[in-house]
C-alpha cells in the first residue's frame, strides 16, 4: 500500500533493512547518487524521531513512577529528615507554583495606578490563553513545548538534493529536509496521542497513580490537543508542497498520489482532528452544548484513531495503547453504572433499576443585575435549587471529595445527558446533593422534573480521597462559595462525626447570597454545631445583614466590606440567631451609596486563620467560583515559609486542596 509512495524499488531489492514505524529500506541502494543520500537522511531522522519518543515515554513513565512512589509511601505524620525534605520540597512548590501565572505580586504597588491597569491587562492576556490555572501546571505544559521544539528539528541535515526522474529526461525532482522534518512531526504527533487520552480520561490512571482528580488534568489534555493539531496539520502541509509542488512531473505525482489509500485516511483523521477541535472551543460549546461537545468528543475520538491508524499501521505502537486506554474509560463506567444499578430479583432474574430520588426545593435569587467585577456573584439569572436526597445503594462506596454523574431519566433528553455531583454527605450515610440551576442539563433538570421524586441513574463515583493526608493535628480551614459547600461540607462532617476535632483549630467560612441559603444544608449545620471546636462563619454577598452567621457563641469576623454595616434587634446580639436579624433594606442601602454586593476578603480570612494556629500545619479546603478560588489559592502560596518548614516548623506548612467545580 505504501510502496508507490517510495521512490526505492522493492522488486528488485536483495535484502530489506527493518525500521521501527516505517517501511523497510532496501540494501544496497539501487538509485542515483542524490537519491541514495537523500534516504540516508530519511531514514536516520525516522530513527532519531522514534528514539526522542522513547525517551519521551520513559521520562513520563518514570515520573510517574517515582511520583507515586512517594504519594502512597509518604506518611503526613512522620519526622524523619527525609519526610522532613519532601515536606520543604512541596512547600516550596506550592510558595513558587501554586499561584496563577497572571496572580499579584505581594510587593507591587497598588495605589499606583499605572501598575494596576497594567496588571489586569496582563491578567486578561494569561487568563484567554491559559484561564485561572497555576504556574506547575504552565511550567509542565512549557517543559513539554520546549522538548517537543528542540526534538522536531535536531537530528535532522538540511540539505536540498536535484535528482532525475527515472524514464523522463531532463525532468528532475527537488528533494529536500521537508519531508523528513514532517515524518518527525507525525511520529510526535502519534506519540502525543495516548497521553492526551490519558489525561482527557475519567477513570483516570494518573489519578490512581499521583493522587490528583482527573479534572486537573483537563489544562494539559487541552493543550496537547493544540499542539498535536499544530503537528498534523505542519505534517500535512509539508508533505502537500512535496508532493504536488517540489516533485515532477505535474499533476500526475500529485493525481497518483492523492488516491492512494493511506493518503485518504491521513485526510479523513486530519478533517476528524480539525473537528475534534473545532467542537472544543467555548463558542463550539455554547452553541451546541456541553452533552453535544462531550459525546462528539468520544466518538470523534474513536474514529479518528482507527484512522490514524489505517494512515499509518507502523506506528500502531502508539495508537493500539490510545484505542485500549478509549475502551477501557468506557468500559469501566458501564461496569460501574451496571454494578450500582443491577438488582437480583427473587425469580434469580435481573433487572436494571433506576433509584428515586428525593426533590427539595428552595429559591434563591430573582435579581437579575449583574455583577461583572465579582466573581462570587455567579449564575445571575439563577433562581432555583434543588435538593436530592436518596439512600446509598447497598454496593456503592465511596471517599471524602469523590463526586458522581448523575442521569435524570425523566424528560425527552434526560437519558442521553449526565452532570457531575459532590455528594455532600458522608460514605455510607444517605446522599445529599445540591444543584443550581443554570444553563444546560441543569436549567433542564430544574424545569422539567415535577413531583417530590425523581429517577436517576448514578455512575461513579471519580475523584480521590481528600482526606487521605490529613494528619491528626493539621488544622483545618474550609472556605465555600455557594453550592460549592458539597465538596468541604464532608470534610467537617467526618471530623465532627470521629471526634477528630479535638486538639486542632477547624472553621467553616461559607460564602453564600442570602441568609435563606442555609436552609440547603440546614440538617448538616445542625450537626456540625453540635461540635464546640468547629467554627461555623457565614457571609451573605447580596443583603446587607444585621450580623454575620457565627458559631459557636463568639464574636463575629466582619470582612472589611461589611463592617459598620450591621444593627442588632433591640440593640441586643444576634449571637448567630438567624430569628433575630434585622435586614437591612438594599434599596434604600443603594440610595445612600452603600452597594449591596459584597466581596469577602478571603485571602484576610486564610491569613487570620493561619497565624491564629498554635501548633501542626494547616490543611485549606476550597471550593466555588474561580475568583475565590484564585485568591485563596494565591495566600496558601504565599503563608508558606520554606526556611520555617526546613527547620520543622509545622504552622509554616499550608496546603491547598480545591474544587472548581461547581456541581
Amino acid at each position: 500500500m505504501i510502496e508507490p509512495r517510495h521512490i526505492q524499488d522493492y522488486s528488485s531489492a536483495s535484502s530489506l533493512e527493518p525500521h521501527w514505524g516505517y517501511a523497510d529500506r532496501v540494501i544496497p541502494c539501487t538509485n542515483d547518487a542524490g537519491s541514495c543520500e537523500y534516504l540516508d537522511v530519511v531514514y536516520h531522522s525516522h530513527d532519531i524521531g522514534m528514539l526522542y519518543s522513547g525517551i519521551l515515554w520513559s521520562t513520563i513513565i518514570l515520573g510517574l513512577l517515582l511520583w507515586g512512589i512517594i504519594h502512597r509511601t509518604h506518611s503526613p505524620s512522620a519526622s524523619s529528615k527525609s519526610n522532613r525534605l519532601i515536606k520543604t520540597i512541596n512547600s516550596a512548590i506550592r510558595k513558587h507554583l501554586l499561584p496563577e501565572l497572571s496572580s499579584s505580586s505581594s510587593n507591587q504597588n497598588q495605589d499606583q495606578d499605572q501598575n494596576r491597569h497594567k496588571h489586569k491587562h496582563v491578567n486578561r492576556i494569561t487568563r484567554y490563553f491559559f484561564g485561572r490555572t497555576t504556574k506547575l501546571q504552565i511550567l509542565l505544559l512549557t517543559c513539554i513545548i520546549v522538548y517537543l521544539t528542540i526534538f522536531s528539528f535536531v537530528g535532522i541535515r538540511y540539505k536540498t538534493w536535484i535528482t532525475p526522474v527515472k524514464n523522463s529526461p531532463g525532468v528532475y525532482n527537488t528533494r529536500s529536509s521537508i519531508g523528513p522534518l514532517a515524518d518527525r512531526l507525525g511520529i510526535l504527533a502519534y506519540a502525543l496521542t495516548p497521553l492526551s487520552i490519558l489525561l482527557g480520561s475519567r477513570e483516570s490512571l494518573l489519578s490512581l497513580i499521583t493522587g490528583i482528580p482527573y479534572q486537573h488534568f483537563n489544562f494539559l489534555h487541552r493543550w496537547l490537543g493544540h499542539i498535536i493539531l499544530l503537528q498534523s496539520v505542519l505534517h500535512t502541509v509539508f508533505w502537500c508542497i512535496v508532493e504536488i509542488r517540489l516533485y515532477q512531473p505535474q499533476p500526475s505525482v500529485a493525481k497518483a498520489w492523492i488516491i492512494q489509500p493511506y493518503i485518504i485516511w491521513g485526510l479523513v483523521a486530519m478533517i476528524l482532528l480539525l473537528l475534534l477541535w473545532g467542537l472544543s472551543t467555548s463558542y463550539a460549546r455554547k452553541a451546541f452544548g456541553y452533552e453535544f461537545f462531550r459525546k462528539a468528543h468520544y466518538v470523534l475520538a474513536m474514529v479518528y484513531i482507527g484512522a490514524c491508524w489505517a494512515h499509518w499501521a507502523q506506528l500502531k505502537c502508539f495508537m493500539l495503547p490510545s484505542l485500549l486506554l478509549w475502551l477501557m474509560d468506557r468500559s469501566i463506567r458501564l461496569i460501574r453504572t451496571g454494578l450500582i444499578h443491577y438488582r437480583i430479583l427473587p425469580d434469580g432474574k435481573g433487572i436494571f433499576q433506576t433509584i428515586s430520588a428525593k426533590i427539595t426545593r428552595f429559591d434563591s435569587d430573582s435579581d437579575s443585575d449583574s455583577d461583572s467585577d465579582s466573581d462570587l456573584d455567579i449564575d445571575i439569572n439563577s433562581n432555583v435549587i434543588i435538593r436530592l436526597d436518596f439512600d446509598n445503594p447497598e454496593p456503592l462506596n465511596f471517599e471524602i471529595g469523590q463526586h458522581f454523574y448523575i442521569c435524570f431519566t425523566q424528560g425527552h433528553k434526560g437519558i442521553w445527558q449526565s452532570h457531575p455531583f459532590t455528594p455532600l454527605s458522608l460514605p455510607g450515610e444517605s446522599h445529599g446533593y445540591i444543584i443550581r440551576s443554570k444553563k444546560g442539563e441543569t436549567k433542564r433538570i430544574t424545569q422539567e422534573i415535577n413531583g417530590d421524586t425523581t429517577p436517576i441513574i448514578l455512575t461513579g463515583p471519580y475523584g480521590v480521597d481528600i482526606t487521605r493526608d490529613l494528619d491528626r493535628d493539621d488544622n483545618v480551614l474550609c472556605i465555600a462559595g455557594g453550592t460549592g459547600i458539597t465538596f468541604v461540607l464532608p470534610v467537617l462532617l467526618h471530623l465532627a462525626k470521629f471526634g477528630l476535632t479535638n486538639g486542632r483549630m477547624v472553621e467553616l467560612i461559607w460564602v453564600i447570597r442570602h441568609e435563606r441559603d442555609t436552609e440547603w444544608i440546614s440538617k448538616e449545620l445542625k450537626r456540625l454545631k453540635q461540635d464546640e471546636n468547629i467554627k461555623i462563619t457565614i457571609k451573605v454577598t447580596r443583603e446587607l445583614p444585621s450580623n454575620e452567621i457565627s458559631t459557636p457563641m463568639t464574636e463575629s469576623i466582619l470582612s472589611k466590606d461589611l463592617d459598620t454595616l450591621y444593627t442588632t434587634s433591640a440593640g441586643g446580639s444576634t449571637n448567630g440567631n438567624l430569628d433575630n436579624a434585622q435586614m437591612i433594606d438594599a434599596e434604600k442601602a443603594i440610595e445612600k451609596g452603600i452597594e449591596p454586593h459584597h466581596r469577602p476578603d478571603l485571602r484576610r480570612q486564610v491569613r487570620r486563620f493561619v497565624d491564629g494556629t498554635i501548633n501542626g500545619s494547616t490543611c485549606v479546603y476550597v471550593s466555588g467560583p474561580s475568583g475565590m478560588i484564585s485568591d485563596v489559592r494565591e495566600e496558601v502560596a504565599a503563608c508558606n515559609d520554606i526556611k520555617r518548614v526546613w527547620k520543622g516548623d509545622e504552622k509554616a506548612e499550608v496546603r491547598l486542596i480545591y474544587d472548581d467545580r461547581l456541581e
